[in-house]
Parts: C-alpha cells; sequence; structure tokens
C-alpha cells in the first residue's frame, strides 16, 4: 500500500495509547503496561526525593515501611487491572471443528496470497473478524456472531478481506483503522474528537483500496457489498441482543445461552430482516460523508431485501463455548476485577424477574423523559410524545441503538405497554418472542404492532375497533383500566375517534328479546338499569317501553352526549364506575340490562364486574346478558375480550339462577344472549 501522507507510526502511536480501546488484541496489554510503568516510575520518584530530604528525620523502620508500601501500591494496582487472559477470551477453535472452519480460512488465506504459515484460529465474543499477522504465524479470531449468521461464502469473502488487509497494510495504519471504527460509534453519540476529520479521510483511503482489492479476489464488488451488508447487520442484531436481553439485568450475571439464544432470533424470528430497516437508516442518517461514500461505492443501496438465515457456517454453539463467552462479555461490560458474577440461562427467568425487568426499562424511559416533560408527567404524556415525533429527544439507551422495530415511536411505547400489559397478568410464551404476550384468558396480543398502531394515530384507518384497541392499551399500560372509555367518547366527539359499538339504535338482541315482554302497566312503573349505557340508545329503547329507566356509563363525555341526542328525556343517565357503582342500586332494579360492557374490560377484573351486576337485580327481577363468545383457549385481540360460557354462566351467583342461554353463531361472530332471575321474597 502506497504511504499515507502524515500517517506516522508515532501519532497513531499516541492516539492508540490516549484513546485506543481493546477492539484490537493487543490494546489492553498496552495501556496496561504503560499504567504499570508509570505507577512505578511516580513512585520511585516520590521515594528518591523522600530520602533527598533525608527522610523528615524518620527512623530506619519507617524508610523501610515505606519502600514496602509503594511496592504494595505497584502490585496492587499491577493485579487489580490486569487485563483478563488472552488465551481465555479468545479460545481455541475445536481439535474437531465439525463446522469445517479452518477449510475456510484455509481458502480464503490462499485468496489473499497469506505468506505465513496457516494461523491459530479461535473463537472470539465480538461480531467481527479478527487476524493479526507475526513474524513467524498469525491468529484468526472469528466472532461467533457473525458465524451464526453469514453463510459460508459470505464467511469467506470476509476472512480474505481481513487476511488481505494483516498482509498489506502496516499495523499502526491497522490500528488507525480500529480508532476509526471506534470513532463511528463515539460520532453516532455525539461525542467530539478533534482527530476526527484526520482519521476519516485515512480509513476511507485505506478502506476504499483494501476493499478494491478484495473485490477483485472474490468475485465482484456485488460480492463484497452482499457480504459486508450482512455482516454489519449482524453487527447490529447482537449489539440489540445484548442490549435487550443480556446487559439489562439489575444483578451482575453472565448468561450461559446468550449465542444460542442469538441463533434462534436468527433463524426463527428472522432478526435480520427485522433489523435491516433501522440500519439502513442508520446508515443514512448517522455515518459521516466518508463512511456512506464507502459503502455507495461497492453498490450499497437502502430498501435491499434481506435472506433470511437458512445456512449459517456454524450451526450449534457448544454450551461450554456459549458459558465461556457468556463471561467474556459480562466481563468487559461490568468492568469490575472483583466482581463474581452469577451464572444463568435466559430460559429460566421467570415472569416476575422479567416484570421487573420491564418496569426498570420504564423507571429509565420516565428518567429520560422527564428532561423534556418535567417530573409530573404521566404516561399519556409520553404516548403524545411518541405520537408527535419526538422519541428521538429523550436520551436513553433504545432510542440510540438500531433496532428491529418499526420506529423510534414504537420504542418508548414499549416499555409503557410491556409493563401495563403484564401488570394486568399477560405473560410472553416464548422467552426470545416477548413481543407476543398472552392473556390471562388465552387472548394474544402483538406489542410491537399494537405499539405501532398507539404511534401512528392515524385517523384515517377504515378498522373501527381501532381506536377502542388503542386508546385501550394506552389505558391498560398506564394502570387503568376504564379511563380509555371517557377519552374515547371524548374523542369521538371531537370527531377525531369512532365509537365501534355505537350502532345508532338499540342492540338487536335487546330489541329482540323485549319483542313481547312490554312490562305491566302500573304505579310505580318496573325500574331497569342500563349497565354501560353508552351514547343511551339501549336506555331510550327500555324507556320507551314503559320502564323507569337509569342508565350509567364511566364516562361522562357518554352521559353527555346522551343526554345532548336525546332532550326531554325520561331516562336517568348517570355517570358512574361499574367497579364502585352508588350502594343504593343493590337489590334495586325488576330489570338489569347488560349489553357488551363486562367484555370490554380485562379478564382479571370480569369476575369482580360480573358480581357488581348481578347485585343490582332486585328479588323477583331479571337480568339479561348480551356479550361476544368464545370458546375457552381461543385466541382474543382485545379489547374486547369475549367471554366463556363460563364466565355467562358466572352471572348466577348471589341468588340469581340460570334462566336460558342461548349461544349464536353466524359466520365470523358468536355471540351470547342469556337471562338470570331472582326469586321473589
Amino acid at each position: 500500500m502506497e504511504d499515507v501522507p502524515g500517517l506516522t507510526w508515532w501519532r497513531v502511536q499516541w492516539l492508540w495509547l490516549m484513546w485506543g480501546r481493546p477492539s484490537y488484541p493487543s490494546a489492553s496489554w498496552s495501556r496496561y503496561a504503560l499504567g504499570v510503568a508509570l505507577t512505578a516510575a511516580v513512585s520511585a520518584g516520590a521515594t528518591w526525593g523522600f530520602f533527598q530530604l533525608d527522610g523528615f528525620g524518620l527512623p530506619v523502620a519507617a524508610e523501610v515501611a515505606m519502600f514496602v508500601v509503594v511496592g504494595a501500591l505497584v502490585l496492587a494496582f499491577a493485579v487489580h487491572y490486569r487485563p483478563t487472559r488472552y488465551r481465555w477470551r479468545n479460545p481455541r477453535l475445536p481439535v474437531d471443528d465439525p463446522a469445517g472452519l479452518r477449510v475456510l480460512v484455509a481458502e480464503a488465506a490462499e485468496l489473499a496470497g497469506w505468506d505465513r504459515p496457516f494461523p491459530v484460529v479461535r473463537l472470539n465474543a465480538w461480531a467481527k473478524v479478527m487476524v493479526w499477522r507475526g513474524r513467524l504465524r498469525g491468529e484468526v479470531m472469528l466472532g461467533v456472531p457473525l458465524l451464526l449468521g453469514l453463510t459460508r461464502e459470505e464467511l469467506r469473502v470476509i476472512l480474505t478481506r481481513e487476511l488481505l488487509l494483516s498482509r498489506t497494510v502496516p499495523r499502526h495504519a491497522i490500528r488507525l483503522l480500529a480508532l476509526n471504527s471506534d470513532d463511528v460509534g463515539s460520532a453516532a453519540r455525539g461525542e467530539p474528537s478533534p482527530w476526527r476529520p484526520w482519521l476519516r479521510s485515512h480509513a476511507y483511503r485505506m478502506r476504499h483500496d483494501l476493499w478494491k482489492n478484495t473485490a477483485e479476489l472474490v468475485g465482484g464488488a456485488e460480492v463484497l457489498e452482499r457480504a459486508i451488508r450482512r455482516e454489519n447487520l449482524i453487527g447490529h442484531a447482537f449489539v440489540w441482543h445484548l442490549q435487550r436481553y443480556v446487559l439489562r439485568t439489575p444483578t451482575p450475571t453472565f448468561f450461559t445461552d446468550v449465542y444460542r439464544s442469538f441463533r434462534r432470533l436468527l433463524t426463527e424470528d428472522d432478526l435480520l430482516t427485522k433489523i435491516a430497516p433501522g440500519c439502513d437508516a442508520y446508515t443514512v442518517e448517522e455515518l459521516d460523508e466518508h463512511e456512506l461514500r464507502l459503502v455507495e461505492e461497492i453498490g450499497w443501496k437502502p430498501g435491499r431485501a434481506v435472506d433470511p438465515v437458512a445456512e449459517p457456517a456454524l450451526t450449534e454453539v457448544p454450551e461450554e463455548t456459549d458459558r465461556r463467552l457468556g463471561r467474556v462479555l459480562m466481563r468487559h461490560y461490568l468492568n469490575e476485577r472483583g466482581l463474581r458474577p452469577t451464572a444463568h440461562s435466559l430460559a429460566d427467568i421467570t415472569d416476575d424477574q422479567w416484570l421487573f425487568y420491564h418496569e426498570d426499562q420504564l423507571d429509565r424511559l420516565r428518567a429520560a423523559a422527564r428532561a423534556l416533560l418535567g417530573d409530573s408527567h404521566t404516561v399519556t404524556d409520553l404516548v403524545r410524545l411518541a405520537q408527535e415525533g419526538r422519541a428521538r429527544e429523550l436520551d436513553w439507551w433504545h432510542v440510540k441503538t438500531v433496532c428491529p422495530h418499526p420506529s423510534r415511536a414504537v420504542c418508548v411505547l414499549l416499555p409503557v405497554l410491556q409493563d401495563g400489559l403484564r401488570r394486568q397478568g399477560y405473560t410472553h410464551a416464548d422467552h426470545w418472542r416477548q413481543r407476543v404476550l398472552t392473556g390471562p384468558g388465552g387472548d394474544v396480543v402483538d406489542v410491537v404492532e399494537l405499539a405501532a398502531e398507539i404511534a401512528g394515530g392515524d385517523m384515517s384507518a377504515k378498522d373501527p375497533d381501532e381506536d377502542a384497541r388503542r386508546l385501550a392499551a394506552e389505558s391498560l399500560a398506564g394502570g387503568d383500566a376504564t379511563g380509555w372509555f371517557e377519552r374515547l367518547y371524548a374523542g369521538s366527539a371531537a370527531g377525531e375517534a369512532v365509537v365501534p359499538w355505537d350502532s345508532g339504535g338499540p342492540h338487536p338482541l335487546l330489541v329482540g328479546w323485549t319483542d313481547g315482554r312490554k312490562p305491566e302497566s302500573g304505579d310505580p312503573a318496573p325500574r331497569a338499569l342500563v349497565v354501560g349505557a353508552g351514547l343511551g340508545d339501549d336506555a331510550e329503547h327500555l324507556a320507551g317501553l314503559g320502564y323507569d329507566t337509569t342508565a350509567f356509563d364511566v364516562s361522562e363525555s357518554a352521559v353527555r352526549l346522551a343526554r345532548e341526542r336525546f332532550p326531554g328525556t325520561a331516562v336517568a343517565y348517570r355517570a358512574a364506575d361499574l367497579l364502585d357503582p352508588p350502594a343504593e342500586w343493590r337489590g334495586t332494579f325488576d330489570l338489569v340490562v347488560e349489553v357488551m360492557t363486562v367484555q370490554a374490560l380485562p379478564e382479571p377484573l370480569h369476575e369482580q364486574a360480573i358480581a357488581r351486576v348481578a347485585s343490582f337485580v332486585r328479588p323477583g327481577g331479571t337480568l339479561l346478558v348480551i356479550a361476544s363468545g368464545r370458546d375457552e383457549g381461543d385466541p382474543v385481540f382485545p379489547p374486547p375480550w369475549p367471554l366463556t360460557r363460563a364466565e355467562i354462566t358466572a352471572f348466577a351467583t348471589g341468588g340469581l339462577a340460570v334462566g336460558e342461554i342461548e349461544d349464536l353463531r353466524e359466520p365470523g361472530r358468536r355471540r351470547w344472549r342469556a337471562t338470570f332471575h331472582r326469586l321473589a321474597i
């Protein structure tokens, strides 16, 4: 390679010692040796000065003691900061090598013109391939995450590039590339550096030449671009995997299945396809002109489809290798020498521990939100911030990490929804697909899709249930099971939301039931109560039949709208909470009508709500229940949470007896109509 102006050994070495990171095998040892030498030199200078001053008149024993103390300090520094043993951090590839990785290394070495004996092949914890070329031999370190996501052909391309780099580029120039790679991440985090323009220009020139030469060896720029893009996708995916599952635990823990779980995400959840849009956006928005020009020169374009991981170079990670590299990761990130972290499997973490994890994530999010929204902000304020496109303003890890979610707003909403739904009894069936939660009654929620729906806030959607589901999810995330009704009715009054159950008339199953069942005339008239009256159509129907009708709803906006729709009405509309109703309603009404109100509440509240509805019926009175139906174990996409036969039967409580239960089925729809009676005293 031609000499690069200004790229002197001394300048690169100075930068390496001042700002170098352990991306390169010997970096930690270089800084360690320098630290020990400086500590020893300062200690020796202090001791010499002490004796020059004649020891301040201290006896010989004190002087000897000072020697011992200084020596102990140097030794303590050496022991505490000694880097983890290189060979332990990078285990050798097993001798049997069932994946045939040594064959790939040999093929790439031949392509690159490797002029040393066959290198030692080691495994590495990070998503990168590194090559060190010694005077007599050399070493190749294969990042296990790459082995799990690259095909053999793609791995051969990356190996050829790195072997060619080691053979043709001076070692101090390779260190400059490592510094530049670290600084790319620093720049993305907004950290300044006076050396950045110098690093970028030299790194661009070196990599441009390297990639051009590599492309000629491996079959063209298109082959190289495909391998490099996949390498970047895997790198970002592995960082997200660590941030999402591994590094956010509140206690010092290392996991024994980091790589096996990553393999599952790659092969079973198609993680690379999901994270590709975020990686493309990062490339366009975050990389500077040198980095972007480099990838564009080999044919990179955003939006290209990503092939699923079907035949990776490594299909299984030995348990011992997974365990050892898991400890390497945790030692690197904890950076505490005396700590003895415990070993766990990600698959063994309990639901309560995951709930604690998600609570911690929400706490971190809210801590970041305080800078923008103040100490008194609510969950609704967080949702509004996400919908307004301000998610990037939050200073927290999830927004600053390339992730597989559709948008940054979704990243903000996920902790809110995860925490809220899990508090309602939702759990995940698969540790590696926690975006899918199952409710206590078997309903299934894709939290990422729900968050995307909330973040969109698009009123042009055709699904009439969309507003109810979005507002219900936001309310549940905030721990409020009924607050979304008020927001839904208030939104409908402003033309900003659709009430999906508002048909403009009484429910047909209520009308059908009341045909031929007019109340007996008398004074006073029989009293009727409509539970969750909404906009008042069912209540007005009963009043028209001659009932002295009371109707209530938890939403004050619904009560106001009902009164406005029916001026001069005889119905007594009230705002009340079914879960905490007025005491005077107990055992008061001749007819109680419950039309699809209980099913609008989360399943953990069904038992309490059913008992409240049943309590309104007076002796000799009747309860009519109309609800959507399902079988036990059927999937549910809330809201609503349709009722099972067991839940319908549960209305026969507190002295109520079953009259009739009708199971009404139509294509694509199932409903219950049931009556219950309380015996007259």
